[in-house]
């Protein structure tokens, strides 16, 4: 059985303290539960392959998943790959999934810290043409020619049986590292990095990066900074204090009100 799990780095900030990793990029925390369930679900004869688009700082990203079990990562880095959007990041992961071959299952997380779209697994799905599952919590069971997946449903967990190949999205986030040493990150560290680019993939350069992309920034805005509100201290008995929220809230000042104005 060969299972790729689409990786994304984010920016260290986004979610971690700063003195707590040292790389610049580390593995979105959707994306690190899904790939530490999926390497609990690995049996003999499974083969995971992590592939992730980025610029070179994801390569530490990268380190990390070998560190924690998966058997080859692959970076597909190219400078027009750049500025892609939802649209044109699922095409390059496609061409990547059609290029390793024989896949049998394509996990991801739900969405990124960075993004939050959720779309790409969508997207991704409809691009290979197999069907997806979202909001899983767990995989159970891995067969080769089946998963049984539970999932969450609204108020309801469902437990299903999908037919391989398929793709999946994990629900859950995390920003524990499972089983990962400094033995496991050394052993890493030398570990050969394959990297793919537009020519590897037999990409068009009108289907990547900003001129694959169908989504248009009609405007930006910038948000004003949070604004310091003044502090007002009440005095007097609890039916006066009472008196003057009751008026705060209702729009009243001095007993006018000026809600709406």
């Amino acid at each position: 059985m060969r299972i790729v799990m689409c990786v994304k780095p984010v920016k260290k900030e986004l979610v971690y303290k700063e003195n707590e990793h040292l790389e610049n990029l580390v593995i979105n925390p959707y994306d690190l539960y899904a790939l530490q369930n999926i390497i609990e679900m690995k049996k003999e004869g499974t083969e995971i392959i992590c592939i992730s688009m980025g610029p070179e700082g994801a390569k530490e990203a990268l380190r990390r998943c070998i560190a924690l079990g998966v058997d080859d990562v692959i970076h597909l880095s190219d400078k027009h790959f750049a500025g892609a959007d939802t649209i044109a990041t699922s095409y390059v992961l496609k061409k990547a999934i059609e290029k390793i071959g024989d896949v049998d299952l394509i996990c991801c997380g739900q969405k990124t810290v960075d993004g939050e779209t959720g779309q790409v697994v969508y997207a991704l799905s409809e691009q290979l043409g197999m069907p997806c599952i979202a909001q899983v919590e767990t995989i159970m069971d891995l067969s080769l020619e089946n998963a049984s997946i539970e999932r969450e449903n609204g108020e309801c967990i469902e437990k299903l049986r999908v037919r391989l190949p398929a793709v999946i999205s994990y629900r859950n986030c995390t920003t524990i590292y499972k089983k990962i040493n400094l033995l496991r990150l050394k052993r890493a560290k030398n570990k050969e990095i394959v990297v793919w680019n537009m020519n590897d993939l037999e990409i068009d350069r009108s289907m990547c990066g900003l001129k694959g992309s169908k989504t248009i920034v009609q405007d930006v805005n910038k948000i004003n900074p949070m604004v310091k509100k003044e502090q007002t201290v009440l005095d007097g008995d609890i039916e006066n204090t009472a008196m003057i929220i009751k008026n705060i809230i209702l729009g009243k000042v001095n007993g006018v009100y000026t809600y709406g104005k």
